[in-house]
């Protein structure tokens, strides 16, 4: 799979005159329902963006071809569940994944139109979830929105690990590996102080154990937080990490 994803990359970047037709196929098969489980789609988007961060590719011309066939993708799928209603489960290819197909069909019926939007960037259930929603009946032009809306926003986040990859790859290595560190390390925190105040504030909390646990993830959280900025803002790293973002808004720009 490594040896297959390199090849596709070195073609590529070989040949950008045909990078947007490839990254179109990439998006589209990876978005076409359970077929998406065996294309490496992700790993060759984050290399795609590799090559964007490295000033090889355009950013926007490569989420636009992204985003075609993302949709594109999530129209067939859709496409084969209305079609073929319940005679979809009887297949022996969807058959072998019936508990990814029964946990989509739960999350969509739970969340609906909201579930086309996040469940494109849920790993398992975008595999199947528009096929679920076209089985499930829903109504074409809200499930055309709802892929549209949610795809302009995965073409290009898909892209920027990879963007971020590819810039930073333009500075020495200890100072690359110290930048992306410092980055997981902002990111990280921040990401689970977020789902701390949701499950806090919106969820609540029952288990009293299970609280006070959390409290002290949470205070872990922002002191790594807290540690990582002061260490960008009292060393050399701090004015690379501004030189890294500059960087990746030159090529998206």
């Amino acid at each position: 799979m490594e040896q297959m994803v390199n090849e596709i990359l070195n073609w590529i970047s070989a040949n950008p005159h045909w990078a947007g037709l490839v990254v179109f196929a990439i998006a589209f098969l990876e978005s076409l329902a359970i077929i998406g489980l065996a294309v490496p789609g992700w790993l060759l988007l984050v290399g795609v963006g590799s090559l964007i961060g490295a000033g090889h590719l355009n950013f926007w011309v490569m989420s636009l071809a992204s985003f075609i066939g993302a949709s594109l993708g999530q129209l067939v799928s859709f496409s084969v569940g209305f079609y073929f209603n319940d005679k979809v489960h009887q297949w022996s290819w969807v058959k072998r994944h019936q508990s990814m197909m029964q946990k989509a069909e739960s999350f969509f019926k739970q969340h609906g139109f909201a579930g086309i939007l996040v469940g494109q960037f849920i790993g398992p259930i975008r595999a199947v979830i528009s096929l679920v929603a076209g089985i499930l009946d829903m109504p074409i032009k809200k499930f055309v929105l709802a892929v549209i809306m949610a795809t302009l926003i995965w073409a290009p986040v898909y892209l920027m690990p990879g963007v971020l990859v590819g810039a930073a790859l333009t500075f020495a290595q200890e100072q690359m590996w110290i930048l992306l560190g410092s980055i997981v390390m902002l990111l990280v925190p921040l990401w689970m102080l977020i789902r701390y105040l949701i499950d806090r504030y919106k969820v609540g909390l029952n288990n009293k154990s299970l609280e006070t646990k959390r409290h002290w993830v949470a205070l872990l959280m922002v002191i790594i937080f807290i540690v990582t900025v002061c260490f960008l803002l009292f060393t050399e790293y701090g004015k690379l990490m501004l030189d890294l973002l500059q960087k990746i808004w030159g090529v998206i720009t």
